[in-house]
């Protein structure tokens, strides 16, 4: 990762960058963070810059592209670099499984009739049907730890089902043999389940089955479970309550404490809302240098603080803050990340001898497959995992918890940008409302999306007696459709309406991500091969300037 290239060279790294000017003798860039953009300018170069997709040509001067013909562009390769934690060999994770994605929840279901359309928003902004959001985690039998298990020869939660099945078969022999311990396994006990096993499994994976009996202890130590808290003005991220939920379960599971490490300033009126979400350690950072986002100055201070304690898991939402500050600090401190997770398991590998693994679940290679990594070689396991994907526990303000200060010291040094300009959401959007009507690039044009997307919202809000909020795809906020604040995603808001209507959206994974939550999606495109359609519940195909003017009137 870039982040990780940037901890090697100890350079300032901005990602997500969307434009670039040179101005007043310095670079100023624009890049996306959480719910909004920002204008940064570098204090030192060179300086690491990561460029969000581009989707719009740039027209170049015939001179302009005879002089690039020119210019000598310098590479730098991995033996450049030199690079001792990147790549394969440097790697401090691995893939254990990988396998197809499953199907989608969502119901697809393609209407060819407006007035069709019309009757299925009314029944589905009601509410009421089964919850068609994709949850990373369903329900799954909590882990226990082997020394708190009933059976001592019971290894039912092994990474992979073929381990699991070995492991029901031996038990089951051991039962038939009337071995109790695992010290009565001599050599002619091993013969007879050998016998019994047939082909299932030969003598040398019986002994390191046997070994494996030994272990019940987590392989990463009686570490806390960490999440990096991200904030905003006194305001916790929604991702972050998401995250001390997974992290509740899953330190239970390791009989330990959730801890949430928090870097920034004044701090202290978070933690009570922190606790009741499920945390029982608020580790808190603060100093005036850390009162906005700087990604080497958090990383400085949050890597600070995993040296002293040594969580055993360390969570990170996959907002762009947590892309950014994640593979800084797992450089630092030397452990394995695993980015944009959809589920977070604890697992054994019992014949290698590791207990109460985090086995982390991610899609790969464009979503077409989905890969199981564990982390080896490290002192933590850590993990960024997408907005959406894990429930948030049900607040209990009767919970108490403990506040410790951990101090860091920080200089200028250590902060890397100059924060010129922030752009959030706000102005009076209301994401929370229980409809909402995306416009994407498909609307073409300002005139069209204030036009068309108005229309509908006003026709929606007359029928449904509801208030209906206007959103937009990243790429109609880039082309000046409608201020930043409407953008919803991953790279914008996450929401969870009970009906999201996007029209002219392609269907990106960022932005699919961010209205996982949606009790109902809709769509109407133009494209009936938008990747959108896949991933909705229902959808028209038209043009867009033909079919909202006929929704509308099929509404009234």
């Amino acid at each position: 990762m870039p982040p990780q290239i940037a901890e090697e060279l100890s350079l300032p790294c901005i990602a997500y960058a969307t434009k670039a000017e040179f101005k007043n003798g310095r670079f100023e860039l624009t890049r996306i963070i959480s719910g909004g953009s920002q204008v940064v300018a570098p204090k030192k170069l060179p300086v690491i810059i990561t460029v969000a997709k581009y989707e719009y040509p740039l027209f170049a001067t015939f001179a302009a592209t005879r002089r690039a013909g020119k210019v000598q562009v310098i590479r730098w390769g991995a033996a450049d670099i030199n690079a001792v934690h990147i790549g394969v060999t440097g790697s401090k994770t691995s893939v254990i499984r990988v396998f197809p994605p499953g199907k989608t929840s969502r119901k697809c279901r393609q209407l060819h009739d407006v007035k069709d359309l019309a009757a299925m928003i009314i029944e589905s902004s009601k509410g009421g049907d089964d919850k068609t959001a994709q949850k990373g985690d369903g329900q799954k039998r909590k882990y226990v730890l082997p020394a708190k298990r009933a059976n001592k020869f019971d290894r039912s939660f092994e990474g992979t089902e073929k381990e699991n099945e070995d492991y029901r078969l031996l038990a089951d022999t051991l039962k038939q043999l009337g071995i109790k311990d695992v010290t009565q396994i001599d050599d002619a006990a091993q013969e007879r389940i050998v016998a019994a096993a047939g082909e299932r499994f030969h003598k040398k994976a019986l002994e390191d089955m046997i070994e494996g009996f030994k272990f019940t202890e987590p392989t990463f130590k009686k570490g806390e479970v960490w999440v990096v808290a991200e904030h905003k003005d006194g305001a916790v991220h929604p991702a972050t309550f998401e995250l001390v939920g997974k992290a509740r379960e899953l330190a239970d599971s390791l009989a330990t404490k959730v801890g949430v490490v928090a870097a920034g300033y004044q701090l202290e009126p978070m933690a009570k809302e922190l606790i009741a979400a499920g945390a029982d350690n608020i580790y808190i950072i603060e100093d005036k240098l850390l009162r906005v986002f700087d990604p080497t100055a958090h990383r400085k201070a949050i890597a600070d603080a995993i040296n002293a304690y040594w969580p055993q898991i360390v969570l990170y939402a996959a907002t762009p803050q947590g892309r950014m500050l994640a593979p800084m600090v797992s450089y630092r401190v030397g452990c394995g990340l695993t980015a944009d997770c959809t589920g977070l398991d604890i697992r054994d590998s019992s014949r290698k001898g590791d207990i109460g693994l985090l086995l982390q679940t991610r899609p790969a290679l464009g979503g077409n497959v989905m890969a199981t990594i564990r982390t080896k070689s490290s002192r933590s396991q850590m993990a960024t995992a997408r907005p959406g994907v894990m429930k948030r526990l049900p607040p209990d303000y009767s919970k108490t918890g403990k506040v410790i200060r951990h101090k860091v010291e920080l200089s200028q040094n250590d902060v890397s940008l100059e924060i010129i300009k922030t752009e959030t959401a706000g102005g009076g959007v209301n994401f929370n409302a229980d409809v909402i009507v995306s416009g994407g690039k498909g609307m073409q044009s300002r005139d069209n999306y204030d036009r068309l997307v108005g229309a509908l919202c006003q026709a929606l809000s007359r029928k449904l007696q509801t208030q209906v909020e206007r959103g937009a795809s990243r790429a109609a906020v880039e082309q000046g459709f409608i201020e930043r604040a409407h953008q919803v995603g991953q790279t914008g808001t996450s929401i969870g309406p009970k009906l999201y209507v996007a029209l002219g959206i392609s269907g990106a994974i960022q932005h699919m991500i961010g209205v996982a939550n949606t009790e109902t999606i809709v769509a109407i495109n133009s494209d009936p091969s938008a990747p959108i359609f896949k991933q909705c519940d229902y959808y028209f195909v038209g043009a867009i300037e033909d079919t909202i003017p006929s929704l509308v009137q099929a509404l009234e």
